[in-house]
């Protein structure tokens, strides 16, 4: 069969077979598809448009005339004739900046003492959306090439809990780890290889950060555990081969982890303390993710936890949300009459808006009465500025004129993606305000506050603070370090001692289970609120 797959101005015919979905058909003709879910046709997010041509969707066969073009999810389609047509739209394909995410780290000055003394060393930054791998001269310390991809385990399933629940079911896990060291790893050593010209033989040291249910994956344990009441990991460290694991490198290449402290609590949260460089009374550190976590350090004694912030600062769950990549917008600023100034990265023309953009809006629309402390419209001001849209029955707010986006259609937020960002930005706060109680303190007596990973490198802190994201504390108390994660495996790599240092490291924080105090759910509540109905807590920002 003849099928041709068309997105944004590119056409590319692949072969077909009766047994692959079009979701299959689209990769393989180098577009990744946002399915959230696995592929399991229940997320919605992998919709495309069928042209021309028969096909089978779910139990249905169809056929589609030259003049229709019929939207399904791309999961649950397959070809069935010897010719078809298939659309790709913006939202549904995954795009990508990745220098942009590999430059997202600084490496502290620090003890030069690498393990090997000859060859070339490897940091890698597992994460659960992006892998960034650096490689390193051991020679010199100095960092030659940095590369990043999306983890292609995205493929199969887009958070770790959906990652956990796979490595359920036979086969999966072995999946995964394919995945994420096939797919992922080899193909990026391959670039910076290629990039510098290094041979991946003269690679003899290989440290691996990131969350710990991706360690496991990545070493082909099962996380099972990490899934049920109490969350204990298998291993907090793991180490081998890249022959074991099937990397590319030297065969007897040295893979070691960075030691997690949690089970929701990785060892990038490990790197992030080791560079972060806490100071004063009470210090804390925040990476804000999917998964948000946290550490307190009082006096020298450290408390940590996890909370579910889920993946709305990705831009997932919102109409018109994006990944941080080419026709994002990511910086808005208006006033009252919503003339809105927008940075977009790369081509001009924008798909939609990332989160460090939301942010800017709804902090900007708290501040001019566009939104209310409750994250409601002003519906007459919308109107007033010819703004106003109305989908699926929710107020709407055009941000972008059909005229002026990549995909001919408005660019719009609904007050259920403020809604979804609200959710999000009261998990973090909540969680911070839960950990800070448990240790008898209030987020006034915070003397340094470091933020952790790209997200935090690109938002507003004036922004975030407006809307309840982060604690009314003076603009002078915060740090942002960037990808610790990053910079953790390359120390790891340059001084011979960091591990044990780790091992030390992993063994302070004391472990709050959010859920299971009582202080959580009245906080998280309080804090759906913009920038959150315990007026205490901002005193000096956010106030219309």
């Amino acid at each position: 069969m003849a099928i041709t797959i068309h997105f944004d101005g590119q056409s590319v015919a692949v072969e077909s077979g009766s047994d692959r979905t079009v979701l299959d058909l689209a990769r393989e003709a180098g577009w990744h598809i946002d399915a959230k879910c696995g592929g399991q046709g229940f997320c919605a997010s992998c919709n495309v448009l069928l042209g021309e041509g028969r096909y089978r969707v779910f139990d249905e066969e169809i056929d589609v005339s030259p003049e229709q073009r019929r939207e399904v999810l791309s999961c649950q389609a397959y070809v069935r004739g010897d010719d078809a047509e298939i659309f790709l739209p913006r939202a549904s394909v995954i795009s990508f900046d990745g220098a942009r995410i590999a430059d997202e780290m600084d490496i502290p000055e620090h003890t030069f003492n690498p393990r090997f003394t000859k060859g070339y060393g490897v940091a890698v930054d597992v994460g659960t959306t992006t892998v960034v791998a650096a490689l390193i001269d051991l020679e010199t310390g100095k960092v030659l090439s940095r590369e990043s991809l999306y983890n292609q385990q995205i493929l199969k399933a887009d958070d770790v809990v959906s990652r956990i629940s796979l490595c359920s079911e036979p086969g999966n896990l072995e999946t995964l780890k394919e995945l994420v060291v096939d797919h992922t790893l080899n193909p990026l050593i391959h670039k910076l290889c290629t990039g510098t010209g290094i041979d991946k033989k003269q690679i003899v040291h290989l440290a691996i950060s990131g969350n710990t249910v991706m360690m496991h994956i990545f070493f082909g344990v099962s996380p099972a555990s990490i899934g049920v009441i109490p969350f204990k990991p298998v291993s907090h460290t793991f180490s081998s081969t890249a022959a074991e694991l099937g990397i590319d490198a030297r065969s007897d290449a040295l893979v070691e982890t960075v030691p997690a402290i949690a089970g929701y609590i990785g060892g990038d949260i490990t790197s992030d303390l080791y560079v972060s460089n806490l100071s004063g009374r009470l210090s804390v550190l925040i990476d804000i993710g999917t998964n948000g976590e946290m550490v307190a350090c009082l006096d020298g004694q450290m408390t940590a936890c996890a909370t579910a912030a889920g993946p709305a600062f990705e831009g997932a769950g919102l109409l018109h949300g994006a990944r941080a990549a080419s026709r994002a917008i990511d910086s808005i600023a208006y006033n009252e009459t919503l003339d809105f100034e927008l940075t977009v990265i790369g081509e001009p023309s924008p798909v939609g808006l990332c989160g460090p953009a939301i942010i800017d809006f709804i902090a900007e629309g708290f501040r001019c009465g566009l939104i209310n402390a409750m994250g409601r419209y002003d519906i007459e001001m919308l109107k007033r500025e010819d703004r106003y849209e109305s989908i699926c029955g929710m107020h709407a707010c055009m941000l972008v004129a059909p005229e002026l986006s990549a995909t001919g259609e408005s660019i719009t937020i609904t007050e259920g993606d403020v809604a979804e960002i609200l959710k999000a930005k009261a998990a973090i706060y909540a969680g911070l305000k839960t950990l800070l109680a448990e240790l008898g303190k209030t987020v006034h007596d915070i003397d340094h506050l470091v933020l952790a990973g790209g997200f935090a490198k690109h938002i507003n802190l004036e922004n975030a603070i407006c809307i309840g994201l982060l604690p009314d504390i003076e603009i002078e108390k915060y740090d942002v370090i960037g990808n610790g994660s990053l910079a953790g495996a390359a120390l790891a790599l340059l001084d011979k001692g960091t591990q044990q240092d780790y091992l030390d490291l992993i063994e302070k924080p004391e472990i709050v289970t959010l859920n299971q105090t009582e202080h959580f759910t009245n906080y998280f509540q309080e804090a759906l609120a913009i920038p959150n109905l315990d007026e205490s807590d901002f005193l000096t920002r956010g106030q219309n």
